[in-house]
């Protein structure tokens, strides 16, 4: 009795301990002007309204330091910044070791853009999905900004040339203290006069609008 007593026991500590380690949520916060932005508030000003903010993030790999502790299997999350419920980033963690650095793309890569893997964030239903020629919409932003014009940019391209897909690297304090920041404005301000306030389609342009939104991310209010 006292040794099933003792297995019991320690297979609901390894369970629980199993539940804490699978999952970890990353809040992610837009700052427009070093503000935070509500983007789902309607009492936003009418010079500012966020209409459509949606994009990927995927292949997330953990670090300490220099040191991979943890990565996540079939690693993507749609992040849509005007959904409450889905508005943050929501780890699969594999253990609880603790980390202080998270690297992830920004987009959908190009296997897996022509893989046919089409279930869950990465389903068509999702508006996330030009065509099997063009793959997924790895960044989309839509709005009214400062400037009273109407914005659209649909990024995305996986073909050679045309492959919007990036890499991005944040440090974080540790592993409690992590919050990943978009300066919006950052990025709108860095756009150049040259393109087109609507831009929805592969490109070299494409390409580097996307490396502008990469470089807006950070851990830095």
């Amino acid at each position: 009795m006292k040794t099933r007593f003792i297995v019991g026991l320690s297979f609901c500590i390894c369970w629980m301990f199993n539940s804490y380690a699978s999952a970890q949520t990353i809040p992610i916060v837009v700052l427009y002007h070093q503000k935070e932005v509500l983007l789902n508030d309607t009492s936003n000003s009418k010079t500012f309204q966020i209409n459509n903010f949606k994009f990927y993030l995927s292949n997330i790999r953990l670090y300490n330091t220099s040191l991979l502790v943890d990565e996540e299997l079939n690693s993507y999350h749609l992040i849509d910044l005007l959904d409450t419920s889905n508005n943050k980033l929501k780890l699969k963690r594999n253990n609880n070791n603790p980390f202080n650095r998270i690297e992830f793309s920004l987009g959908i890569d190009s296997t897996t853009s022509v893989s046919g893997a089409m279930e869950g964030d990465l389903d068509p239903t999702n508006n996330m999905y030009w065509t099997w020629q063009s793959g997924y919409i790895n960044l989309k932003l839509e709005g009214l900004f400062e400037d009273s014009i109407q914005r659209e940019y649909h990024l995305g391209g996986y073909a050679y040339a045309n492959n919007a897909l990036q890499k991005v690297s944040i440090q974080f304090n540790n592993s409690f203290d992590t919050t990943i920041y978009i300066h919006l404005d950052d990025f709108i301000n860095a756009i150049p006069d040259s393109i087109p306030f609507k831009f929805m389609t592969p490109d070299p342009k494409a390409v580097y609008l996307s490396q502008l939104f990469a470089k807006c991310i950070s851990s830095e209010k």
